[in-house]
């Protein structure tokens, strides 16, 4: 085992546990938020009796097995989703930091992005491009999870969440120019302010169309939950063309019709499996794109 497998690994798995800490957040921001409760004020607690989790229960996945389902104190179940979504972002945080992070980009279009690669010679001697870019991405899946979950409860996306999400997604490219490693138009110099702001407008713009038309077809007689599910996606949809542009947005788009088709023929087979994933299969199929960027783009040249 080299010195350069072992840096790699610890950090990878640093990383991951940060992964896995925001996701242990995030289950509390889809619960609170859409309820108008505090996500800051208010310490963890049980949701059946009110007591306080303990520090060393609330250590993300760990805790959840240590109290097999349970909260220690009233004995009531607590719903695996939690640490489902806690080890579900450690593992994109880790994935990125490989695929990602650690090889200077390599998976990004015309990538990679830095020539150096490693953790010790990236994330330990900064090299702030690619770092910037890790993080951006990350950021990006935080605010899909979060959307997500609410979605999955039958809630409104709270436009606070989707607020902060578009804020970071327009501003933190034109401070950074590097964040958009296609832009919008090939005409636009990367040097150009414009260019950010053309590549991020585009790209939340075909996020947003085919939910647009959904809703504008609806018919007055649609239930109140269908058309909650189309803004939802709309907000979800938007916030993924906003992050990585109008090019990654069909990709995406063309893929969860393709993983919807093959859901929905399977449904009748697997009925308890189907649904849950239909609602997560966004975050999973930006998350492969985001992976294998440089060659579906190469395959794809939109």
């Amino acid at each position: 085992m080299t010195a350069e497998f072992t840096i790699d690994l610890a950090t990878a798995l640093w990383l991951g546990f940060v992964g896995a800490c925001i996701g242990s957040f995030l289950n509390v921001v889809a619960y609170r938020m859409p309820r108008g409760i505090s996500i800051v004020w208010k310490p963890s607690h049980c949701p059946q009796c009110g007591h306080p989790i303990r520090a060393r229960d609330n250590v993300p996945v760990l805790g959840w097995l240590v109290l097999r389902g349970k909260c220690r104190d009233c004995g009531k179940p607590i719903s695996p989703r939690y640490a489902i979504v806690e080890a579900a972002m450690g593992a994109t945080f880790f994935l990125l930091a490989y695929v990602e992070l650690f090889s200077g980009g390599a998976n990004l279009p015309g990538g990679p992005i830095s020539a150096f690669t490693g953790a010790a010679d990236i994330v330990w001697n900064p090299q702030w491009p690619v770092i910037g870019v890790y993080l951006y991405h990350c950021f990006m899946f935080c605010s899909l999870m979060g959307m997500l979950l609410i979605h999955r409860d039958g809630k409104p996306v709270p436009r606070k969440l989707f607020a902060g999400a578009l804020a970071v997604g327009i501003l933190s490219p034109v401070v950074w120019r590097f964040l958009y490693p296609v832009p919008a138009f090939s005409q636009l110099a990367p040097e150009n302010l414009l260019t950010p702001l053309a590549t991020s407008a585009a790209g939340l713009v075909v996020g947003v169309l085919p939910w647009l038309f959904v809703l504008f077809v609806s018919s007055e007689q649609e239930q109140e939950q269908r058309i909650l599910h189309y803004r939802n996606l709309l907000r979800m949809y938007a916030v993924t063309g906003l992050f990585l542009g109008w090019q990654v947005i069909i990709s995406v788009l063309l893929l969860a019709m393709l993983t919807g088709a093959v859901l929905a023929f399977g449904r009748k087979w697997w009925k308890k499996c189907a649904a849950p994933i239909g609602d997560l299969k966004l975050f999973v199929i930006t998350l492969l794109v985001v992976t294998a960027w440089r060659p579906l783009t190469e395959l794809f040249p939109w």
